[in-house]
């Protein structure tokens, strides 16, 4: 009996230690972040381009990271709106729109591969064409880049209007394309005569340029707009503090100067990561006409 009762209370407590054991070494299951980019390209593209950013943060945070590329602006405004993106990479005018569902103090701003805080838009044409200067494209055809890209629509806008031409009087015709690609294969083939892509788009491009068909020397660049803010990283409000810190200081290790983070911003077009605040995005809405 005493043997028995003694190979029970053994049995018992190895069975309690054991479940302490299992308990201890136990995964827990990780935590769900989700982070929308919203395109300036296809979304296949854009996941292309990003995948290794999302990997790194993976690793780096230890959180379970989903990329999505919404199909809209409606689609990543609502996602905004009902707390189902905790961080969102978006163009700055987008931020503007957007500005007042966000944390405003964790803002992060993207850095171009040349480490500048600011990008700009550039009109190009055939290098055949009689186009040389803005005011030979009255009476042309001309293709802008998506109406919230503030780069090649807001800015390039800015640039006819300053230059005295309406783009809705002085055009034979302007069209809103998407990616810098297409629009600069367009005018290539002379869909178009005259497209605005970024700024760093002829440089960096030119390898796939020669994928497209495109030779880099049948285009030239007419003109180039004011800068505009590079692309910010938002995080919704009321996100945890925990999940804001380790992607926040993952993003902002990121050094292109390291072998292990060099392919990752090439890949996403980026030289980087740096804090930002509010202000930085009021020439944006100056640009739009926006009051704060």
């Amino acid at each position: 009996m005493k043997i028995r009762k003694f190979s029970k209370e053994v049995t018992t407590s190895a069975l309690f230690v054991l479940l302490l054991v299992a308990a201890c070494f136990a995964v827990a299951p990780k935590k769900h972040v989700n982070i929308a980019i919203f395109p300036c390209a296809d979304p296949v593209m854009n996941l292309q381009k990003f995948h290794l950013l999302g990997t790194y943060l993976e690793e780096e945070t230890g959180f379970d990271i989903s990329l999505e590329v919404p199909g809209d602006y409606a689609e990543f405004e609502r996602g905004v709106r009902n707390g189902d993106i905790d961080f969102a990479f978006q163009d700055p005018h987008i931020y503007v729109r957007l500005a007042g569902l966000y944390d405003k103090g964790s803002l992060i701003r993207a850095l171009t591969r040349e480490g500048t805080t600011t990008q700009a838009g550039v009109v190009i044409a055939r290098t055949d064409s009689s186009i040389g200067r803005l005011e030979d494209l009255r009476g042309k055809t001309v293709m802008f880049g998506p109406k919230l890209s503030a780069a090649r629509w807001l800015a390039a806008k800015s640039l006819f209007e300053e230059n005295g031409i309406d783009i809705d009087k002085d055009f034979k015709a302007y069209t809103n394309g998407r990616c810098c690609e297409d629009i600069a294969f367009s005018v290539y083939l002379k869909a178009v005569d005259a497209g605005v892509v970024c700024d760093h788009f002829l440089g960096e491009h030119s390898k796939k340029q020669k994928e497209l068909g495109v030779e880099a020397k049948q285009i030239t660049v007419v003109c180039k707009t004011k800068p505009v803010p590079t692309r910010i990283f938002a995080a919704r409000q009321k996100l945890g503090e925990d999940i804001l810190a380790r992607v926040n200081r993952a993003l902002l290790g990121l050094d292109k100067n390291k072998s292990a983070h060099a392919e990752i911003l090439f890949r996403a077009e980026l030289g980087g990561f740096q804090k930002s605040k509010d202000d930085d995005y009021d020439s944006m809405r100056r640009l739009v006409g926006q009051k704060k």
